[in-house]
């Protein structure tokens, strides 16, 4: 194991995240999830998302394609606003599956808490840097030197990219700045800050739409970065438990929509513009064609020991989780297999 890094950025916090702590939210999780239907009737069931962006893109095609009510289950989408209050939502029993960054689920064994993965969602860290400078960070981050960047709440997993770029290339004067998801963009072209870590179809926004550049691109840094457990499907063992039809049912939904997303591009994209109808057309068309060559949303369910290893390392390394590997933080703790292998039995990847 590496040794933990020294942490050199400053947080600033303009928004808080959820007040809720993750223990206090285990510990009263609601008992009163629905166990699946003797009758085999369709099951209600809850998916928390963080935010609406495209690197959640397997959950709207699983939902507009009828895959998850073929599978059995009836989804309501929520949306928490970060990834703290989609997960709190699932430790809280208003949500059976909540997407967010995986190391939530870490976190909270440490804690002593609960938290399960069942399927990727995003499976490389696509995430870019953006500003109004087109000097390029790629080969030289010191241009950073003395930047304020915007980054969504700690764990979330731009605020750990930006603080492990900090401290592996030792940049000097560089502020973090905490804005909820979906504000980033705002924060840059206000002049609160120089720069802002985004997914798409931030990227392709900024880019087409605010006169903003890429300067820094994760899934071009290196093959350190990939497979990583970039966002997840995620649960508590105690759901999964009570419904294992209906996590079944939910798991092969979205093996389904990557076979789909990798298969049929223009019904993708055609998806993608329904969930961002003011977003040009030709701004999704151009996120959601930079996410497919990224091979950024999985071609199977199953989150790989690799790519967990990938995010948990980086966890490790800016003290996001006190230690891995240990019991808490291992793959095996926090990743169920169970349902994706047999997704992927079921509909095969489609590469």
């Amino acid at each position: 194991m590496r040794s933990p890094l020294p942490r050199r950025a400053r947080v600033l916090t303009l928004v808080a995240a959820t007040a809720a702590t993750l223990v206090a939210l285990t510990g009263c999780a609601s008992a009163s999830s629905a166990a699946d239907s003797a009758d085999g009737e369709t099951q209600d069931v809850t998916i928390n998302q963080a935010v609406q962006t495209l690197l959640y893109l397997p959950l709207y095609v699983a939902q507009e394609k009828g895959y998850f009510e073929d599978e059995g289950v009836n989804v309501k989408i929520d949306t928490g606003g970060s990834g703290n209050a989609s997960f709190a939502a699932v430790l809280g029993g208003s949500a059976g599956f909540s997407i967010q960054d995986p190391v939530f689920s870490a976190k909270s064994h440490e804690q002593g808490g609960e938290g399960v993965i069942v399927a990727g969602v995003q499976n490389a860290p696509a995430e870019f840097l953006v500003g109004k400078n087109d000097a390029s960070a790629q080969d030289d981050p010191t241009i950073l030197n003395g930047k304020k960047v915007v980054v969504s709440p700690s764990p979330d997993s731009t605020w750990a990219l930006m603080t492990k770029m900090i401290d592996t290339y030792d940049l000097k004067d560089v502020d973090l700045i905490n804005v909820s998801l979906g504000n980033e963009l705002a924060a840059v072209a206000s002049g609160q800050a120089d720069y802002a870590v985004v997914p798409e179809p931030s990227v392709s926004q900024a880019v087409d739409q605010q006169d903003m550049h890429v300067v820094y691109s994760w899934p071009a840094a290196g093959d350190e970065w990939n497979p990583f457990a970039f966002s997840s499907l995620t649960s508590t063992q105690k759901y999964v438990k009570a419904n294992p039809e209906a996590t079944q049912g939910v798991v092969n939904a979205f093996q389904r929509a990557y076979n789909y997303i990798y298969s049929d591009e223009a019904g993708t994209i055609e998806v993608a513009e329904k969930y961002f109808p003011k977003l040009d057309k030709s701004t999704v068309a151009s996120a959601v064609k930079r996410e497919i060559e990224a091979d950024g949303y999985p071609h199977g369910a199953t989150v790989t020991e690799e790519a967990w290893d990938h995010n948990l390392q980086l966890a490790a390394d800016i003290d996001n989780v006190k230690k891995y590997p240990a019991d808490a933080t291992s793959y095996d703790t926090n990743v169920d297999t169970t349902f994706s292998d047999k997704a992927e039995t079921s509909y095969p990847a489609k590469n």
